[in-house]
């Protein structure tokens, strides 16, 4: 006899109390309105499960020579740059061919999730997709969306950015480098002076907001025509950034999610901006700390510049005997010794994306894993044959499964625009386009993936 058993879920913000200590909980199976116990596999609901989005950036190309595939379709043969990959084949889908309108040479990484041409003379600055999709689900957590870099800050005003995020104003929003740092931001909790302090910032900001807003009303009716459509710009700067104070505001006295402290040791290599680091063991840090921000819902949205199209910041290895830089490597002039390390050197990093795909694929998350409800894109603003390029960009998306996309291996999808895989990840993500999305540089989907 089949016996059924009744029970009420628990709240999706629950708090555990006692000895004057109050903790929230991440997701468990028992916060699903189908759960049995808080071990049964496929507990939770579909439309229940959070849906995710992580963009990672690696500058100045690939060797597309030892990464793109030959064969198309799911069985096409492992190249040696993705050859780390081999057991998660099912887990993602290379796609040839993609472009940026405006990309190639060393500076690609603002157009990389804007899809346009922002540094060229009187070009306007916008909004990155990242940013696009944090407007639309970003409000369900703490922090609408994580921006992460090799590099702290923006890099605004120099050569070479240090942020793949942009705000609905067009400024640029600064990456953090340190997972020590993004750690504690994600899960230390907050003094009660702290609190205090914060809440206090929070009123002199306001307060100086709305000087700021009254000074730009008074002086509105002196200006031009252009001068108008320039403070109005500045407006909507205002109001982006009182957005995001009220929602900071709203989450400042819930408690974070609490988990296990990860080990970090000593702290003086784990930051780029300073001398020692040490990349292998940063970057797979990197790597957890973000896994544990998906995991308990603390954000939704994520970009990440893990290697900078300049000076790429991650030391190209030379740990391991590589005596070349990055940008050494992609001008190879078809030199045997730079070409043999290029592919080296990318293996290896591939190596640490490989940990992190395997790592979410080994969260068990309702019906799948987290790599399972999260939509994870590696790409590039080079499509490194011969030095940089804007078209067959080094580019895949993984997991995604449980949210409806179809993995193929390896698709060509030849002269279309990168923006038309942001499409695809909106699709999935249940979020319709912005008006001129990519603007306007895009012009559908990979329609083979859904």
């Amino acid at each position: 006899m089949n016996i059924q058993h009744r029970h009420v879920a628990l709240p999706r913000r629950t708090f555990l109390k006692g000895a004057g200590i109050t903790l929230a909980l991440p997701w468990l199976d028992a916060m699903s309105v189908r759960a049995e116990s808080v071990t049964t596999a496929g507990s939770i609901a579909p439309g229940e499960t959070p849906r995710r989005a992580v963009f990672c950036f690696y500058g100045l190309g690939i060797n597309g020579r030892d990464f793109t595939p030959a064969e198309v379709g799911p069985d096409y043969a492992m190249t040696p740059i993705l050859k780390p990959l081999e057991n998660l084949r099912r887990d993602f889908t290379v796609v040839s061919g993609l472009k940026l309108t405006h990309s190639g040479g060393h500076v690609g990484d603002r157009t990389f999730l804007t899809g346009t041409n922002t540094r060229s003379a009187g070009g306007k600055l916008r909004v990155s997709c990242d940013q696009e999709l944090a407007a639309a689900v970003g409000r369900q957590t703490r922090f609408p969306s994580l921006t992460l870099g090799i590099k702290r800050g923006t890099g605004f005003g120099g050569y070479y950015d240090q942020t793949l995020s942009w705000s609905p104003s067009g400024t640029p929003i600064p990456s953090e480098n340190r997972p020590h740092i993004l750690f504690d931001q994600l899960f230390r909790q907050d003094s009660a002076d702290a609190l205090n302090a914060r809440e206090a910032e929070f009123i002199r900001r306001t307060s100086v907001l709305d000087s700021l807003r009254e000074e730009a009303r008074q002086l509105n009716g002196a200006l031009g025509v252009d001068d108008k459509r320039k403070l109005d710009e500045y407006l909507t700067g205002i109001r982006d950034l009182e957005r995001r104070m009220q929602d900071e505001k709203n989450w400042l006295r819930k408690p974070k999610p609490t988990v296990a402290t990860l080990e970090f040791g000593k702290e003086q290599s784990l930051d780029p901006d300073k001398s020692g680091l040490d990349y292998r063991r940063y970057q797979r840090l990197m790597f957890d700390v973000i896994a544990l921000a998906l995991q308990t819902d603390s954000t939704r949205v994520i970009s990440y510049l893990a290697r900078m199209d300049g000076q790429d910041g991650t030391g190209s290895w030379r740990d391991k005997g590589n005596p070349y830089n990055y940008h050494e490597m992609t001008h190879h002039g078809e030199d045997p010794d730079k070409l043999k390390w290029f592919t080296q050197s990318d293996i290896w990093y591939m190596e640490d994306w490989a940990y992190f795909l395997n790592k979410l694929k080994s969260i068990k998350e309702g019906d799948g894993t987290l790599l399972d409800h999260t939509l994870v894109a590696y790409g590039s603003s080079g499509g490194a044959i011969n030095a940089h390029h804007n078209h067959h960009l080094p580019t895949m998306l993984a997991g995604g499964s449980r949210l409806g996309i179809k993995h193929q291996g390896h698709i060509i999808k030849e002269d279309v625009r990168l923006g038309n895989l942001w499409g695809t990840v909106f699709d999935r993500m249940q979020v319709p386009l912005p008006e001129k999305f990519q603007g306007g540089e895009a012009d559908g989907s990979i329609k083979e993936l859904i």
